[in-house]
């Protein structure tokens, strides 16, 4: 804590590493991005699901209007520049929103195009209304029913070509990135089920969004296997109920408890004796 208040005051951005794979928050998309994820639901210990969980809901206006423009004279944007990023973050900003002015001047990118900020290796923002109208404006898998992985974020998130969507997997919960080997563990084995490139279908529940405009839904791969269901049998995630989306928890659980019965992956290696939720809540360590 002590470390994010001196990052508030001296304006610079947080570390790349602290940002890169969980949901952006309008105005601090850089400082809280870790902390957001840990709001979700609410798990009990030992895979099980359990509590009402937090509800989830669908924003007011999830995708930004993508007939807003902006007039080159905006003061502080350079004529042109449709992008911005920070040399020290992952993520890039459409100049039309208000979360990238947090950033540190000395150390923002400019680029006219999308392409250009991607090929310096930056990521879309997902804080609402931060990403390029363009892509906003598409069709997401909400309307077409299928998502086109484009990068895997970590063992429960992904992108999509669609509308440059990122979905959250419904009623499983992977090691976070920071907390070492678990975490990439678990994101290698969603990126051997869903490859970036593999054609999805996407299921939704009873409420589409999170309160960070995540696409909450469950994803099946092209031979029909459930993505959800296959991470929690093949030992790499507990369940995690965000309500009132809990039409397969029966079948997670008992994922869950098969995986954990025989040892696979992360159950043969101790990985959930500090289960991700409890990570998050800064109850326990690696």
């Amino acid at each position: 804590m002590i470390a994010l208040v001196a990052v508030l005051l001296s304006g610079c951005e947080v570390p790349a590493r602290w940002a890169e794979d969980t949901p952006e928050l309008p105005g601090l998309a850089d400082l809280l991005q870790e902390a957001a994820d840990s709001l979700p639901g609410i798990p009990r210990s030992s895979g099980q699901s359990g509590g009402s969980g937090a509800p989830a809901s669908i924003p007011d206006n999830p995708r930004p209007d993508a007939a807003r423009n902006i007039p080159a004279s905006v003061s502080g944007i350079p004529a042109g520049a449709r992008f911005v990023a920070s040399s020290r973050g992952s993520v890039y900003y459409w100049v039309g929103c208000d979360s990238w002015r947090s950033l540190s001047a000395g150390n923002r990118r400019w680029f006219q195009n999308a392409t250009e900020a991607e090929a310096a290796g930056f990521q879309p923002s997902t804080a609402r209304g931060c990403q390029d109208p363009d892509l906003a404006a598409a069709a997401t898998p909400v309307e077409t029913g299928f998502c086109t992985v484009t990068r895997i974020v970590d063992g429960d998130t992904l992108t999509c070509a669609e509308g440059a969507a990122r979905i959250r997997l419904l009623l499983v919960d992977t090691p976070e990135l920071a907390q070492g080997p678990t975490g990439s563990s678990a994101r290698l084995a969603l990126e051997q089920i869903l490859p970036p490139g593999t054609p999805a279908r996407v299921e939704l529940d009873r409420d589409p969004y999170d309160r960070y405009g995540r696409i909450l839904a469950y994803l099946y791969t092209p031979d029909d296997r459930m993505v959800n269901e296959e991470l929690a049998r093949s030992g790499y995630a507990v369940v995690l109920l965000i309500a009132p989306n809990n039409r397969y928890e029966r079948r997670m659980i008992t994922a869950v408890e098969e995986a954990r019965t025989a040892g696979r992956g992360l159950w043969a290696t101790g990985g959930f004796t500090c289960e991700p939720a409890l990570f998050r809540a800064g109850e326990c360590r690696p």
